[in-house]
């Protein structure tokens, strides 16, 4: 029997695979880049990216996929396992990277990705040949982690990091599981009154109370009735950032019930959030199932008072630095906002807000978490693969045209 050392004295090669990185700017994107970074600081770990774009830090290495565009698939036919333009784009994305990267990404240690199904069908061949161990976040949900119908039977992980306590209850027994959430880094998102800089944009108007929504444009994330909802606000205005399918929906409903109180911003890059959390009064966020939410954080760093979901998640992040309301009622959730033209109110809420994040939510806390479990994971699975097969590929199972789809070259 091979003895594994209890430590492993060697710097672990990380790879962070999806499609959007470098790209554009949404939840799951901007949380790989945050923690790449973060997790780029320590000396026993190499971490580079793989994504459809080459827009990163400069600290950071990322590998240039080529790939289309989900929004060229907005109209294509949905069936298994296309089942929307989001598995277009990755079918896309891992054919190049396969095509150009295979035996590259075959010299990493684990491979830290949130999309299936071909990125985790893609790894798990690989990890089958003794390439890196495949490390799923929730950063999407978990729902490919839990069903057992169709093409989600065939899901596979070395670790599992679940980004709120709900996934990780139901998966603590099923894979190796930690509970690492999601994080900020407050010395970019700060709040308006720790900014010298700050200038008002010329394009909101002064004496109203300015009222920020960060989402897609999906029904999931309910734009539209949170439209609605400041509707009902007469001094609020709206400013808004992101894009979808539902982009014209919004902006016929912007210019009827909004009609001179809101900008449309649609996709912002990434660095110029953080400006736009400081040129709003309240934070608003519609959406009631979130695999996490970094907007939840980027907001409270910045010190805004925020109106969301009740769910246990948004409990969990926000404690009492937030109105909590039903957001399938459109009175209620103005209900929320008026509650928050209090100065005073609003002042207090955005400080607590801004304390819970310093306490326990940035990203140099998760990340060391994450460090602390990578090197677990790899050291059992290097274990595992010493005495020839661990359990979890014995019972995997993973369709064979894949598997040879994964090995071309």
């Amino acid at each position: 029997m091979i003895e594994i050392p209890t430590q492993i004295e060697r710097q672990l090669k990380i790879a962070f695979i999806l499609p959007g990185l470098g790209r554009v700017h949404r939840g799951a994107e901007t949380a790989f880049l945050e923690l790449a970074k973060s997790l780029n600081k320590f000396d026993d770990l190499d971490v580079q990216l793989f994504g459809g774009g080459s827009d990163v830090p400069a600290d950071l290495k990322i590998h240039t996929i080529p790939l289309v565009n989900r929004e060229k698939f907005e109209r294509y036919p949905r069936f298994p396992i296309f089942r929307s333009e989001n598995e277009y784009e990755e079918f896309s994305f891992i054919s190049s990277l396969i095509l150009r990267k295979r035996k590259e990404i075959q010299s990493f240690d684990a491979a830290i990705h949130c999309s299936f199904p071909f990125t985790n069908w893609f790894l798990r061949a690989l990890e089958k040949r003794g390439g890196p161990r495949s490390i799923f976040i929730t950063q999407n949900g978990d729902w490919t982690c839990r069903a057992e119908s169709r093409e989600y039977r065939t899901f596979h992980c070395s670790g599992l990091v679940c980004t709120k306590p709900e996934f990780y209850d139901r998966h603590k027994d099923r894979y190796r599981t930690e509970l690492i959430p999601n994080g900020v880094d407050p010395t970019i998102f700060i709040p308006r009154k720790e900014d010298p800089s700050f200038i008002k944009d010329p394009r909101i108007p002064g004496g109203m109370h300015t009222v920020l929504m960060v989402s897609a444009f999906i029904p999931s994330k309910r734009v539209l009735d949170g439209i609605r909802s400041v509707a009902a606000i007469p001094n609020a205005f709206l400013v808004l950032a992101g894009d979808g399918p539902q982009r014209v929906e919004v902006a016929n409903l912007l210019k009827e019930v909004l009609p001179g109180r809101h900008l449309m911003l649609g996709s912002v890059r990434k660095d110029d959030m953080p400006k736009w959390y400081r040129q709003a009064d309240i934070f608003l966020h519609m959406s009631q199932d979130e695999s996490f939410g970094i907007v939840y954080l980027e907001a409270a760093s910045s010190g805004l008072a925020q109106v969301v979901h009740r769910t246990e998640s948004t409990e969990w992040i926000l404690g009492d630095s937030s109105i909590f309301t039903d957001t399938s009622k459109i009175e209620s959730v103005a209900e929320g906002l008026r509650q928050l033209l209090d100065p005073e109110t609003r002042s207090q809420m955005g400080t607590r807000a801004r304390q819970r994040v310093l306490q326990d939510w940035t990203w140099d806390i998760q990340a060391a978490k994450y460090r602390k479990f990578l090197f677990e994971t790899v050291r059992k699975a290097d274990k595992w693969h010493a005495l020839s097969h661990s359990r979890q590929l014995q019972h995997s199972r993973v369709p064979s045209q894949m598997s040879d789809f994964a090995t071309c070259s």
